[in-house]
């Protein structure tokens, strides 16, 4: 099987297509140059909410290498990304693999290895991090993405129906409007494509969610930056007003609680994981 077909790009200003991230790009709808430097692509509009200025400060920690976050902070979750989330999405006819807001983006390296032939584009809103730390974890897991972008979920800089796997974790509920990240997600994935986010339902008892409500204040207004707890049922509504079926959310079942039903009554005191999944 041959390498697949680089995705096509439009300019995150005036939403011209730009074309395949190669070489260096020029905008003819506003000019703008598109280059790769320390191996990542800025991607970014040219103007961006202070949220999102924000978060690009927010996530470069001092003093915390590259190993300890990826093998100390997110052990169990590379686990859970490699043997029970990923295979869902990515296997041998993925061609194009998109992970939205991915931090250190092993779910990139990880989809990598999976699908050798695959072309895998990782982003996050943060430049920095990506340079900083997700281009190393490539390295680290002998899998590096085939591109790196600093991008805004909220306003993917990517043609239609371009991926045919998507894969966001825990970053939804950071961003202004889940809901426009959703539509976008929605509008690249090609015919047949799918999407996976990993997302947090809060606890739904009053006591409880009021406590992590202001754990999240105190942090946006320490750093900034756009964060809130949202509640199972609020997602469904949040997926209902994005366009998404009844049907694509549900508990990510625990190691030693596998049934919905009880997550979700679990859910009243504690915050849960939950699946939002949509197959164009």
């Amino acid at each position: 099987m041959g390498s697949a077909e680089l995705p096509r790009v439009r300019c995150p200003d005036c939403g011209k297509e730009v074309g395949p991230l190669v070489g260096e790009l020029v905008c003819q709808g506003c000019g703008r140059r598109f280059v790769a430097e320390a191996d990542v692509w800025d991607l970014l509009p040219a103007s961006r909410d202070a949220v999102k200025v924000n978060e690009d400060r927010a996530h470069v920690e001092a003093g915390l290498p590259t190993w300890r976050r990826l093998f100390m902070h997110k052990r169990y979750w590379l686990d859970w990304c490699d043997a029970d989330w990923l295979p869902t999405i990515v296997d041998g006819r993925t061609r194009r693999f998109l992970e939205i807001g991915g931090g250190l983006c092993y779910a990139s390296a990880l989809a990598k290895a999976k699908a050798r032939d695959a072309h895998v584009v990782a982003t996050d809103v943060s430049p920095r991090y990506l340079r900083h730390h997700a281009v190393r974890v490539g390295q680290i897991l002998g899998a590096p993405a085939d591109v790196y972008a600093a991008a805004d979920a909220e306003a993917l800089p990517f043609e239609d129906a371009q991926f045919d796997a998507v894969y966001s974790q825990v970053v939804l509920y950071r961003l202004p409007s889940p809901e426009r990240a959703l539509r976008e997600i929605a509008r690249v994935l090609a015919p047949g494509g799918r999407y996976l986010g990993i997302e947090r339902a809060s606890p739904w008892a009053g006591p409880w969610h009021a406590r992590e409500a202001r754990t999240m204040r105190a942090r946006m207004e320490s750093q900034g930056v756009a964060e809130r707890p949202i509640r199972y049922r609020e997602w469904a509504s949040i997926l209902a007003e994005s366009g998404f079926a009844a049907g694509c959310l549900e508990p990510v079942p625990g190691h030693r609680v596998r049934a919905a039903w009880l997550r979700r009554l679990g859910n009243a005191v504690r915050p849960i994981y939950v699946a939002i999944r949509l197959t164009r």
